[in-house]
């Protein structure tokens, strides 16, 4: 799924863990790939069923009232942050994030890409019906 706008985008593929005899069942694989305003990134974090459960909900209440926000976090801290969220009274929306990850070798070294763009709602709409947030209503 891409969220973008002009140049500006953010690009999530996901694939989640269907194995219902793995402790990890319900849990998603995100390969997320950002380019905001002349930066850009990639990476691929795993997400817990219960975040994937509360950001389902609460963007789906963002969509509706345009008002709030939906977080979603990655299991490992500073892997991914990502917020959709209105930005005034009216409902615009926006989304902004990090990503990064750390690489250990005999010198460690942290990588990251902060990011921000304004989206239209209907990529919103569109968002919040993707069937990987959609997994419990059927």
């Amino acid at each position: 799924m891409k969220i973008e706008n002009g140049s500006n985008y953010l690009e999530l593929e996901v694939q989640l863990e269907t194995d219902s005899s793995l402790t990890s069942c319900g849990d998603a694989l995100i390969g997320i790939a950002v380019s905001s305003n002349g930066y850009s990134g990639k990476n691929q974090v795993w997400v817990a069923k219960q975040e994937l459960d509360l950001f389902a909900a609460s963007l789906k209440e963002l969509e509706k009232t345009r008002k709030g926000e939906a977080v979603l976090n990655s299991m490992s801290p500073d892997e991914l942050s990502l917020k959709f969220y209105s930005y005034d009274s009216v409902g615009h929306m926006a989304v902004e994030g990090i990503t990064g990850h750390q690489f250990i070798g005999s010198v460690t070294f942290k990588h990251s890409v902060r990011f921000g763009f304004i989206i239209d709602s209907e990529q919103l709409v569109k968002l919040s019906k993707a069937s990987w947030l959609n997994q419990n209503d059927a």
